[in-house]
């Protein structure tokens, strides 16, 4: 493979344009696609749970194997694994775009993740390598300006697609993006790989983490629709708590794992990543949920659904700079606390709105508090969770905190998920209780609760009474996210409560040598 090479500046430049779509491609794809969940419902004809699959399927295999995709980089070449992650991702999204069964999408949105695992942490590790570094810090700091913007732009870009030309558009919009990415790299990228990367990679342990996680997510997403007692969701759940049981034992004896153990001795590090957890946890339920509520319950067009949105990412995204200086400044306890008591108030003004409520003295003011919640804690989380450790341990640090947040949001949907089926049937009945439906239409509109929003009145009712059970359904929904909204905010003051307890953070300097990988030969301070 010739490497078309003018100058250094050049290939640098070549480098950040690889980056930036390689990433831009894996944030945009999992952005965009929740604008787009109501159309596939109802194009595909599935339930809550064939959307929370559509959406933790990615974040599984995304987030399990982002742990080991850079070593994999590092061993066998970092162009080469980003390049074949690329085409991964790209063709695994041709297949989504064309995909006429809900089985085959969910099966390529597995694949998406997989290609995504591999070309995010290799379009990083380029630069990197590449990049001299007197201008690493710039290309970097290029590269984190355009991100958000592609993350800015996806829900926007989604919308519009979803309402004009089809929900399939959000996916084939990965193949340009891809195909010129993968033209820059092979063409104009060096190889690059570590010739001190260790032989072994930890495979036993990326699979037992694997089984583990997508048992105990198997059980949570159809444990609500084959009922908790099923034998199939009691098998599966305990078959992921001996999977997660197996990654603890294996990378215990591993002598090169994914997560040396002996790091949780370090309360800081096992702190920050428990507050992340679970703060990721009531996060999630916003971005899957508040899409659903207003295309479902409050009937914006998708365009609209996006925009609504805008104001929590733009936010955050302004907030992160000035946040991050004053992180230097005065600390991160004290924004974190701030970060998330904001953004427990937003979660409770999320549920003031009711079916029809208007937009801008309502929902706005919550997206705009939580968009302040957002940006004052990220960007503190993110330095306590690199800094609980000593430099040399920055990758792990970087890697397992990135891994803790997918697990956060893909338990979030399934949690919240069994929640909300259950809290709107619930509500469903309530609403329906006065309206004179007959005991068959009752019983077919309750079969179809599982599609939440997307349920419709029996065909047989009459047009007054089919109206008012679609308010009901409307209400139903709302009663639901309310539940929801709640619980998001328990959480949240639960992640608090985990950090205050357990974090004592000051940033551990490149020398610091306190803390071992081995778990036998440990040392990690307390603090």
């Amino acid at each position: 493979m010739t490497k078309s090479i003018r100058s250094p500046r050049f290939t640098e430049t070549m480098v950040l344009i690889v980056t930036i779509l390689g990433t831009g491609m894996v944030y945009l794809d999992q952005t965009a696609i929740t604008v787009a969940l109501p159309r596939m419902q109802i194009a595909l004809k599935a339930d809550v749970g064939g959307l929370q699959w559509l959406i933790d399927i990615y974040i599984l295999t995304l987030g399990v194997l982002l742990l080991i995709g850079g070593a994999l980089g590092d061993r066998y070449g970092r162009v080469r694994v980003f390049i074949i992650g690329t085409v991964i991702f790209v063709g695994s999204s041709i297949i989504c775009g064309a995909a006429n069964s809900l089985g085959l999408l969910i099966a390529a949105r597995a694949a998406q993740g997989v290609g995504g695992a591999l070309l995010v942490p290799g379009g990083l590790a380029i630069v990197n390598a590449t990049v001299a570094p007197e201008r690493r810090g710039r290309t970097l700091g290029l590269w984190a300006t355009f991100s958000p913007l592609i993350t800015l732009s996806a829900p926007l870009l989604g919308g519009w697609l979803v309402d004009n030309v089809s929900w399939r558009a959000v996916f084939f919009l990965n193949v340009p993006l891809g195909v010129v990415a993968l033209i820059v790299a092979a063409r104009s990228v060096p190889e690059s790989r570590d010739e001190h990367a260790p032989e072994r990679l930890d495979w036993p342990g990326v699979a037992a983490l694997m089984a583990g996680l997508g048992g105990v997510l198997f059980g949570l997403i159809e444990g609500p629709h084959l009922g908790w007692n099923h034998p199939l969701v009691a098998v599966t759940l305990i078959a992921g708590a001996l999977g997660l049981a197996a990654f603890v034992v294996v990378e215990w004896r591993s002598p090169a794992p994914l997560l040396p153990l002996g790091l949780f001795r370090n309360r800081t590090f096992t702190g920050i990543n428990a507050m992340t957890t679970i703060h990721y946890l009531a996060l999630s339920s916003i971005f899957f949920f508040l899409t659903l509520n207003f295309q479902q319950a409050q009937k914006y067009p998708a365009f609209i659904a996006g925009l609504a949105q805008m104001p929590i990412s733009l936010t955050a995204v302004l907030l992160a700079r000035p946040v991050g200086r004053l992180t230097d400044r005065i600390g991160p306890a004290p924004l974190m606390t701030a970060g998330v008591l904001l953004t427990c108030g937003a979660f409770l003004l999320f549920t003031w709105p009711g079916v029809g409520a208007m937009y801008w003295t309502t929902f706005l003011p919550a997206a705009l508090l939580y968009g302040v919640g957002l940006g004052l804690t990220v960007v503190p989380l993110t330095a306590v969770a690199l800094g609980s450790l000593p430099a040399r341990y920055s990758g792990i640090a970087s890697g397992f905190n990135h891994a803790v947040t997918r697990v956060g949001q893909m338990i979030a949907v399934a949690v919240f998920g069994a929640v909300m089926a259950s809290a709107f049937r619930a509500g469903l009945i309530a609403r329906t209780a006065d309206l004179p439906l007959g005991a068959s239409a009752r019983t077919q509109l309750l079969a179809e609760a599982r599609n939440l929003g997307a349920t419709r009145p029996p065909s047989s009712l009459a047009p007054d009474l089919a109206r008012a059970t679609e308010a009901a359904i409307r209400l139903a929904f709302v009663d639901g996210f309310r539940q929801i909204m709640i619980l998001s905010a328990v959480l949240a003051l639960v992640g608090l409560v985990i950090m205050l307890v357990l974090v004592r953070y000051r940033p551990h300097s490149a020398d610091d040598s306190r803390v071992a990988a081995k778990p036998e030969t440990t040392t990690a301070s307390a603090d």
